[in-house]
């Protein structure tokens, strides 16, 4: 299993160098999911912006009134899109086909990036997709009462900061309430006010040359942190993170948990071993692993609209070998 996870690593970060090996890896570890292009739906312009990274990609599940669940990529808030490709395999487009033959909806986004837009208008990006979503979903014999936003990395930052803040859906003339719940994976940024976020990644300079502690007020630090907008009518959340990831992201993770607890929200803190910040995008795909399962029992199991606490407590039970947090 080692070895395994080891290679996954190489695979997402070394593709172009390696394409050859990586082709071969990923064979063995991308399982490909089968959906009938009849159900996929791609290149759907969410917001009024010219932009080829204002699209979405939609998976529709066979039947009616299905929930659905809107998929923020990660990447540093810089890189990455909808479409990313690892030696032929697509990444994330695999996360749709898979929610989407188990009966979830599935629209995977990208948005536009840092830094050409600033991270305002990375939130209102998430903001449009959800927006669309939620006004054209019946269109598609999807549940518009039933939306769940999730988000790997930066994805979970931006999926947690357009979740908490009632202003941002309202802008565009929508109530926060039609959020059913929220899935941050292995979040990055939290919480900018702590020196820690900073930490992470500092060899590549990669968070600090984006939001420059000097640069940012603390009233812009607090406004960046999903962490701050934390309040007892914060839909549910799930919380989950790699057991491999980076102890700053662990630690945010917690910290992020907690300020949920404090204040009274529904909320669920996983620490999944085995994978780590990158393998676990794959394990999203994956019937076997315990990541997707978590995931789909929390958006078949949430009663939207009104108290899920019972439900949402009890149901997502994990398996032995994964550890929930004490928290």
């Amino acid at each position: 299993m080692k070895i395994k996870y080891i290679l996954i690593l190489l695979l997402l970060n070394l593709p172009l160098l390696f394409g050859g090996c990586a082709t071969f890896g990923i064979a063995l570890l991308y399982k490909k999911v089968d959906l009938p292009d009849t159900q996929v739906v791609q290149n759907i312009n969410y917001s009024d912006s010219n932009n080829v990274l204002n699209r979405l990609d939609l998976f529709l599940p066979k039947g009616k009134n299905w929930p659905t669940m809107i998929f923020v990529h990660g990447g540093g808030w810089n890189t990455g899109d909808k479409d990313l490709k690892v030696a032929g395999a697509d990444v994330y487009g695999n996360i749709g086909r898979y929610f989407a033959s188990q009966g979830i909806g599935t629209a995977i986004i990208s948005y536009r990036l840092m830094p050409g837009v600033d991270w305002k208008t990375q939130i209102m990006d998430v903001a449009h997709a959800t927006a669309w979503v939620h006004d054209h979903i019946h269109e598609y014999n999807g549940d518009p009462k039933s939306i769940f936003l999730a988000g790997h990395s930066a994805g979970a930052q931006l999926a947690s900061r357009v979740a908490l803040d009632p202003s941002v859906l309202q802008s565009l003339g929508l109530s926060p309430q039609i959020l059913c719940g929220v899935i941050p994976i292995s979040g990055v940024g939290y919480n900018f006010m702590n020196p820690e976020t900073y930490e992470y990644g500092k060899k590549l300079g990669a968070i600090e040359a984006l939001f420059n502690r000097e640069e940012l007020s603390k009233i812009l630090r607090k406004k960046l942190s999903p962490l701050f907008f934390a309040k007892q009518a914060s839909p549910p959340f799930l919380i989950l993170y790699a057991a491999k990831d980076e102890k700053e992201i662990k630690h945010d993770s917690k910290r992020f948990d907690l300020a949920l607890k404090e204040v009274g929200a529904q909320r669920q803190l996983y620490s999944v071993p085995k994978v780590n910040h990158k393998s676990m995008i794959l394990a999203l795909s994956h019937a076997d692993k315990f990541p997707a399962s978590l995931m789909m029992v929390f958006m078949k199991t949430c009663e939207c609209g009104r108290s899920t606490t019972k439900i949402f407590n009890s149901a997502p039970t994990p398996p032995e070998k994964v550890r929930k947090s004490p928290i």
